[in-house]
């Protein structure tokens, strides 16, 4: 019998990868996927949304765990908002492409790519039987990424039209999550207060805009303030910054930005509460869902911070 931890087997399973395009003729926008795949009958599909600058690649150090823990994932390349905006080698010109693909434009974009590849999904000739067999998903962006999935899971933007969210997803985790703008508008209790699912929002206390943007680490816990209690988490851990949170920058970003190449110190902490995360939504674990509330906040450090709602 495999011993087990409470965010999952102690052994990872074998997975392999696979590259693919998926072409949306409605739009004539092809996205380039990876997909990780399990070689047992996956728990659930995590779907992945990369932050500016980011590729199907991105996220690599947490899908791959993710998917040693029996969870399929696809990791989703959003044309526009991708790789090609480091092409600006000078840091006036890279915040500029920065600045201009943060849009509502290319955010719905970005919405529509993760909500055509949910639809392709239990259709797709070029998918695996069983990631088509898969009845259970989760959501899980990180920075641009994860304002595309807070969209998904029904956060309610004045320019962005309501959709429809597929019935299979059941869970959403945002990696430096964000919002802005709280005095314009209806106000966040209004933009938030439609996300019922299951969340989990995962930031550092140095996680800004890196230069970028003005978003600040105080803005990374404002979907979490806003959104109504119930299965609502919030994991702040100390000293993380921006790109901790990537799950493995890419050379481009590596070229760009100074990038920590050692793993953080809260790595195995981030990975444990993830896969306990998506054990319990995704897989219905009952012991994985009890282990994240009351066990893992003793392995934080005194610094780091975990509520819940």
């Amino acid at each position: 019998m495999t011993a087990r931890t409470g965010s999952g087997p102690s052994s990872p399973t074998p997975y392999r990868v696979r590259f693919t395009n998926l072409h949306d003729s409605r739009r004539a926008r092809s996205l380039p996927l990876k997909l990780y795949l399990p070689d047992t009958a996956p728990a659930g599909l995590i779907l992945f949304s990369h932050g500016l600058g980011g590729c199907r690649e991105s996220g690599s150090a947490w899908l791959s765990h993710w998917a040693g823990r029996r969870f399929a994932a696809i990791a989703v390349q959003h044309p526009g908002s991708d790789i090609s905006l480091l092409r600006n080698n000078s840091p006036l010109a890279l915040r500029q492409a920065f600045r201009l693909a943060m849009n509502p434009d290319e955010l719905s974009c970005r919405a529509d790519d993760l909500r055509f590849v949910l639809k392709r999904i239990g259709r797709e000739r070029s998918f695996p039987d069983a990631l088509n067999a898969v009845q259970r998903i989760g959501l899980c962006g990180h920075s641009f990424g994860a304002v595309t999935v807070q969209l998904l899971a029904g956060e309610r933007r004045p320019e962005q039209p309501a959709h429809p969210l597929d019935p299979r997803v059941t869970a959403v985790l945002a990696l430096s999550p964000s919002a802005r703008h709280a005095d314009k508008g209806p106000g966040l209790a209004h933009r938030f207060g439609q996300i019922h699912l299951p969340f989990l929002s995962i930031t550092g206390s140095r996680d800004d805009g890196m230069g970028l943007s003005d978003i600040t680490a105080a803005n990374r816990e404002l979907p979490f303030r806003h959104m109504p209690p119930g299965d609502k988490t919030l994991l702040v851990f100390a000293h993380g910054t921006h790109l901790d949170f990537a799950g493995q920058a890419s050379q481009a970003e590596g070229t760009v930005f100074p990038v920590r190449r050692e793993a953080p110190a809260f790595k195995d902490n981030l990975l444990a509460a993830s896969s306990a995360f998506w054990r319990a939504h995704l897989a219905g674990d009952v012991d994985a869902r009890h282990w994240l509330s009351t066990t893992f906040p003793g392995q934080l450090r005194p610094e780091d911070r975990f509520e819940t709602k």
